[in-house]
This record gives structure tokens, C-alpha cells and sequence, in this order.
């Protein structure tokens, strides 16, 4: 076997071992960094089936809806139950039933900004509606951290759950 010094004064022979450990670990870095990104998991795509009960909706009490497109204004007529929140999905359960799941963005009623919800329609017409915002068996608002979380607890399997009453409706 061949054994010399170079300039620094480390043996050729140190200098291909080195070399050698380097290329195997980092051929073992790479590998592991891949196997990393290969196993995490995307985030889902958000499906929304698009129909959304746009209007000014009011009901026998003073109560309101006002939905946009994007948008959704809750008022309970008695100036304690108002909230204000961006329509981030829809998912329609019947041709005239679904949910709106939404980020609360202002709220007086028990919400926390920035979290999720969800308001629960049937019964839709074009000129009434039931609209109903899901509550907890303590009366508590339902809202949820993540909009995943959102999305698999605002389901057509829950709404007897969420929904208690629903009133005598909306007009439009």
C-alpha cells in the first residue's frame, strides 16, 4: 500500500478515509431528508360546492343573516348575539340543505376571533330559509381551531347534534 504526506501533513490514506465518510454520510443525509418529505402528509384540498344562501334573511323576533358570497352577519335582535365571519366553505347536503363553515372575524356571543364555525341552513326557497348556528348541549357555541377541525364537525351527520332548533325561519 502506497502511504505519503501531503502539504498539511496528513497521510493520502486519512485524507480517502475522510472523504470516503463524508460521501456515505451524506449519501445517508440525502436519503433520510427524502424519506422525510416523501411521508408527510398534504394538507387536503378544500372541496366547496359553491351554493351559499345569499340575502338580508330576517326572522318574526328581529333576528338577521346577512350572507354574502363571502361574508356572513349574525345578529340575535336582542344586541347580545352578534358575530361577523369570512365564508371560507360550502357544502351542500340536499339541493336545499348545507352548512357554511366560517372564521369568525368579530363576535359578542361566546366566539373567539380567528377560530371556526359553522351555520347550518334547510329548507331553502329563494325567499326563506332555515338558518341555525351549531351549539353544544350546554348551549355553548361550537367552534373549532383549525379549519379541518371545522371541516369534519360541521357534517350532515352532526346537524341533529349542533342544531336543537330551528325556529320558524328566515324571509328574505
Amino acid at each position: 500500500m502506497y502511504f505519503s504526506k501531503n502539504l498539511t501533513g496528513r497521510s493520502t490514506l486519512a485524507k480517502r478515509g475522510v472523504e470516503l465518510l463524508v460521501r456515505k454520510y451524506a449519501s445517508f443525509a440525502v436519503l433520510l431528508a427524502m424519506l422525510l418529505f416523501a411521508s408527510c402528509e398534504e394538507e387536503p384540498e378544500i372541496v366547496n360546492t359553491g351554493f351559499i344562501p345569499v340575502g338580508e334573511w330576517t326572522d318574526s323576533y328581529g333576528g338577521s343573516y346577512t350572507i354574502t358570497n363571502t361574508s356572513i352577519v349574525y345578529d340575535d335582535g336582542y344586541g347580545y348575539g352578534d358575530f361577523t365571519g369570512s365564508i371560507l366553505i360550502t357544502n351542500n347536503f340536499t339541493v336545499d340543505s348545507g352548512v357554511l363553515i366560517i372564521k369568525i372575524l368579530s363576535s359578542n356571543v361566546g366566539y373567539t376571533i380567528n377560530k371556526f364555525t359553522g351555520v347550518y341552513y334547510k329548507g331553502y326557497s329563494g325567499s326563506h330559509v332555515y338558518l341555525a348556528n351549531p351549539i353544544n348541549e350546554s348551549y355553548a357555541p361550537i367552534e373549532k381551531d383549525t379549519l379541518a377541525e371545522a371541516q369534519t364537525t360541521f357534517t350532515v351527520d352532526n346537524v341533529n347534534t349542533h342544531v336543537t332548533y330551528w325556529g320558524s325561519g328566515y324571509n328574505k
